[in-house]
């Protein structure tokens, strides 16, 4: 049975990786998606795509540095289907080249990272909150990072930022739960998107595959079906929580693994 049904949910970085799969996800169970994305081009061929298969997807432009982006898109969704259900804020990353340890990092690359980050889920929030309040129901997820809880040697910033999503998550689920509005996260461990594979050397993607529970790295589609859940009605009673998804990366002494 689909979850989702004529749902409408806004996608933001979603031409690729983990936000691709969760607009491919959603329109199989039946919402209607718009992928908002700063690669226009990318977007519309995804939404094209999918309507060639019968599904109900629109392309917008998102920029996470421009507050006025967010504003659009939620505009947008309620242009293109009358309603907006779900937020999936999933933009996210940094140049690894830039966002080094603490004492060597860029430090005038802060606030664009928070900005991307942190700064552009606040705007799609604040952007869909009325519409949410007025029909007293709506969920919100935010894609954070396994990096949010655990330390690195690079990825401070975005580390940080991350974070930072996992108590605006909580913040959001506190403040607006009387609504009918519920928030909740996703924080992967490594998934084998085109940007891990691109910032990651096949030796440090063995690295967090060796240290995992389970013999694999996860996909895109693995964190796209999480969201799918928290998304759906089967999630009705979960509110202010983010779940980690890595493997089991996380839940042992590194003495457990041989």
């Amino acid at each position: 049975m689909k979850k989702l049904v004529n749902k409408v949910a806004l996608i933001t970085g979603a031409s690729n990786g983990i936000g691709k799969a969760t607009a491919e996800r959603f329109v199989k169970e039946g919402a209607k998606v718009i992928i908002a994305d700063h690669n226009i081009e990318r977007a519309e061929k995804l939404a094209s795509s999918l309507r060639d298969n019968q599904f109900h997807a629109e392309a917008v432009m998102f920029e996470a540095s421009d507050l006025r982006s967010a504003t659009k898109a939620v505009d947008k969704a309620l242009e293109f289907f009358g309603s907006i259900d779900c937020i999936v804020n999933n933009v996210g990353g940094s140049d690894l080249s830039r966002d080094l340890n603490a004492g060597e990092l860029d430090i005038r690359y802060f606030d664009e990272v928070m900005h991307t980050n942190l700064r552009s889920m606040i705007a799609t929030v604040q952007s869909a909150i009325p519409y949410m309040k007025e029909k007293k129901e709506g969920t919100i997820i935010n894609v954070a990072s396994i990096g949010g809880i655990l330390g690195d040697f690079r990825g401070t910033l975005y580390g940080i930022s991350k974070a930072g999503v996992i108590n605006l998550t909580r913040y959001i689920a506190t403040q607006y739960g009387r609504y009918g509005i519920r928030c909740n996260g996703v924080a992967p461990g490594l998934v084998l998107t085109p940007a891990s594979i691109g910032n990651l050397t096949p030796e440090q993607r063995e690295t967090f595959t060796q240290y995992n529970s389970l013999p694999y790295s996860g996909q895109p589609e693995d964190i796209a079906g999480i969201i799918a859940f928290l998304a759906s009605e089967d999630a009705r009673y979960i509110s202010g929580q983010t779940i980690i998804a890595d493997g089991g990366m996380s839940c042992h002494n590194p003495t457990a693994i041989k």
